[in-house]
């Protein structure tokens, strides 16, 4: 055979034997891949907890609601803690499997608690809120319906935890501005800078009172007036005036989001005294 021949000879045995090699080699990839499938191998990702609200305050004796987002897994199971106990405890306050805390029925001290909420999967991957136990008030919230008048609700319903709410109610003397357990008393005639602590409390939200609009003038605070007590509270600062002739009996302090259309009000919460008192 000539030299030319047998040259294509040997390059299509050449081809042949790379082909099988080819085949072996592919061959051998997909039994090592079915292998480790059938032995369970995967590629792991980190799992990561996100926790949201990751703070909050919460009256005693209040609910709020939890939620937890589990990336990095197919297992989305995990299981909550109040103070590093399972569903927590009377002190501290009780968690559902669901996350749904509920608030003990006093303030603890300290008035702090952590929330935890831990992967089934992974019991290294958690995440943790902090709540802040704070005495109830005379205030309630309600969603106003967009159009619906805010200047004479009088409203009682049941205990939420809303994004908007009033903690407390008192009054600035100078510099020194305090809450009270009933709110204000206030003389026709006279004017006053209240105080209100609360949820939500921040600028752009607005201030009034139930009742005639002729009776209390409320002047709407300014961004400097908007403050935080010790605890990080937000609070807030406003000047009225009760008209001479108003009528004696208690008035609803409002605070509303206009953006939102939420509502609370302070039931009761200023009281208009009769002349002479």
């Amino acid at each position: 055979m000539e030299a030319p021949a047998k040259a294509v000879l040997n390059g299509v045995g050449w081809m042949i034997l790379g082909d099988c090699a080819r085949r072996v080699f592919l061959g051998l990839s997909l039994g090592v891949w079915l292998f480790n499938a059938a032995c369970g191998s995967s590629r792991t990702y980190p799992i990561v907890i996100a926790i949201s609200p990751t703070s909050a305050y919460v009256p005693v004796g209040y609910a709020l609601q939890f939620s937890v987002t589990v990336t990095g897994t197919p297992n989305s199971y995990v299981v909550w803690t109040v103070g590093g106990v399972l569903g927590g405890t009377p002190t501290q306050g009780f968690i559902s499997t669901s996350g749904l805390y509920t608030a003990p029925s006093t303030v603890p001290s300290p008035n702090q608690v952590t929330v935890g909420v831990v992967s089934q999967e992974d019991g290294t991957k958690f995440a943790n809120a902090t709540v802040t136990i704070i005495p109830q008030s005379g205030a309630n919230t309600v969603t106003v319906a967009s159009g619906q008048t805010v200047s004479n609700v009088n409203v009682r319903v049941a205990a939420l935890t809303p994004t908007l709410a009033i903690y407390g109610l008192g009054e600035c003397s100078g510099s020194v501005c305090s809450t009270a357990a009933a709110g204000l008393e206030v003389a026709p005639g006279s004017s006053a800078t209240l105080y209100l602590v609360g949820a939500g409390v921040v600028s752009g939200t607005v201030y009034s009172v139930s009742g005639n609009p002729a009776d209390v003038t409320v002047v709407q605070p300014t961004a400097s007036q908007f403050s935080q007590t010790s605890n990080g509270t937000p609070a807030v600062s406003f000047d009225i005036t009760v008209a001479a002739g108003a009528a004696p009996g208690p008035r609803n302090v409002m605070v509303s989001n206009p953006t939102s259309g939420e509502l609370s009000a302070f039931v009761g919460g200023l009281l208009i005294t009769a002349p002479g008192q």
